[in-house]
């Protein structure tokens, strides 16, 4: 973990909303001239499932669990991502100037105080659709991010959805009274990870 404050922006969005898509335009143009690490927690459990990233087998075994159950990590789990988002920022050689973007993390209040203790979220970007665009996006996959996923099945997606709503959103209210703005960006049926890029660009220069 880097000795130094890292500067990070949370992307906020109910799944099939394009955080991912975003994150990557994000990692490969940059915001103003800084380099931006995106780090996407959910690609980076599947990783760990598929063999992509060594942990230990009972580190292994619990991430296909909860893949597979398409839950949050419990209190107790949370060490997970801690080691994953170390791992994560020595590979990427993060540097000072450098911006952390997390996606998929955190996911609650909790999760939120836990990562207080060494990282500060500058600006929050929420991805903010109606329930209209979610449902057209996730059957159509204009951002085409959801390709063989397997997390992606209808049961799972309700619980997600269902997670979004009553532990995510909450986050939004936590973030805004630590003073840090909230970008909303309303998400459209065909917007690319270009589009969300560009709306982002447009939103923050008239802050």
């Amino acid at each position: 973990m880097p000795f130094f404050p890292i500067k990070s922006l949370l992307l906020i969005g109910p799944t099939g909303a394009g955080k991912t898509p975003l994150g990557g335009e994000l990692e490969k143009r940059g915001l103003f001239g800084k380099k931006v690490h995106h780090f996407d927690f959910g690609k980076n459990l599947r990783k760990v499932a598929q063999n992509e990233i060594p942990l230990p087998e009972r580190d292994k075994e619990l991430i296909i669990e909860i893949l597979k159950d398409g839950r949050l990590l419990k209190p107790e789990e949370f060490y997970l991502a801690e080691n994953l988002l170390k791992n994560f920022l020595k590979l990427c050689n993060f540097e000072k100037e450098d911006i952390l973007l997390f996606n998929g993390l955190p996911r609650n209040l909790y999760q939120a105080e836990k990562l207080s203790y060494s990282f500060h979220i500058e600006k929050v970007i929420y991805l903010k659709m109606d329930k209209e665009t979610l449902y057209f996006r996730l059957k159509n996959d204009p951002a085409g991010d959801r390709k063989e996923r397997e997390d992606d099945l209808e049961e799972l997606l309700q619980k997600k959805l269902k997670w979004f709503y009553e532990q995510n959103l909450p986050l939004l209210d936590y973030y805004s009274t630590k003073g840090g703005p909230i970008l909303e960006i309303e998400v459209s049926e065909g917007d690319t990870g270009l589009t969300l890029y560009q709306k982002l660009l447009s939103l923050w220069e008239r802050e």
